[in-house]
């Protein structure tokens, strides 16, 4: 399992190593890690679906500072690693394996980042002090630390594909089919408890309209999200139209305020 633990190792360094380095561009969201994925491994549609459905998990698992609630990226790669090596049942494997995975790896994550930043202050400052006033100790320092912090932070996928595939995939093959069904049954709803976390950190009296609007759509309508994603990039319009609308409002009664105090005083002064 050497090989697809190495394309496991690639696929976490470059998913979390690009993101940071050129602006957070989501490589780290599981529906980009998955599409990464799934072009080393060979097999874009699994590496696609798995990042989708575990984006929706995930979704609401937002890392703020120094708070890392969850790291889907390792999650994403392994559960596409071992779909597509192993041919484990996606439902199991996003179940069984990438929803505990990315909860162990925040807390793996957390403690590397922090050990490994707090190690590595001191060599920005003295690239900083002994420079000379050239950037390339500065640079020298900013290569050699993101290579190494995320080396490390993709020693876990490597890990857990070369240890843990093949115990994990005769595992999997002794699981009863009633046993599968219950895990993919669970891996539907995981989604919904995504969604939920996502809603209880937005949820406000003025989006709840917009929320019973897609339910109505999708639930009593039947559309898809392809077609309700467009209902709502509509709406993001005339409310961006309406809101300029207003805001100019604003400013021109400001400005007529302004020009009729303006008036008043020059009328004061001349009567004075």
């Amino acid at each position: 399992m050497i090989v697809p633990a190495l394309q496991a190792f690639l696929a976490t360094f470059l998913a979390l190593g690009i993101n940071w380095y050129v602006g957070q561009c989501m490589s780290e969201r599981p529906i980009v890690a998955g599409l990464i994925a799934g072009i080393i491994f060979g097999d874009i549609p699994t590496g696609v679906m798995i990042g989708c459905a575990l984006e929706a998990i995930f979704m609401g698992a937002v890392n703020v500072g120094g708070a890392v609630s969850a790291e889907p990226v390792t999650a994403t790669v392994v559960t596409v690693a071992f779909v597509v090596t192993t041919g484990m049942n996606q439902g199991v494997a996003i179940t069984a394996v990438g929803t505990p995975l990315g909860l162990v790896a925040g807390i793996l994550y957390l403690m590397l980042f922090n050990v490994f930043m707090s190690l590595f202050a001191p060599a920005v400052d003295w690239a900083a002090q002994t420079g000379g006033g050239s950037e390339k100790k500065l640079l020298l320092v900013r290569w050699v630390g993101w290579f190494v912090k995320y080396f490390l932070l993709a020693i876990p996928s490597f890990l857990a594909v070369y240890i843990g595939a093949e115990p994990v995939a005769a595992l999997a093959s002794t699981i009863p089919d009633n046993v599968i069904a219950g895990f993919t049954t669970c891996g539907n709803l995981l989604p919904a408890v995504g969604m939920a976390l996502l809603l209880k950190m937005l949820w406000d009296k003025k989006l709840a309209v917009y929320y019973l609007l897609g339910f109505v759509l999708v639930i009593y309508l039947g559309l898809p999200m392809v077609a309700v994603a467009a209902i709502g990039a509509v709406i993001v319009v005339i409310t961006a139209l309406r809101d300029k609308e207003i805001l100019d409002l604003k400013k021109r009664g400001i400005a007529a305020a302004a020009s009729d105090a303006t008036a008043d005083a020059d009328e004061e002064d001349f009567f004075a």
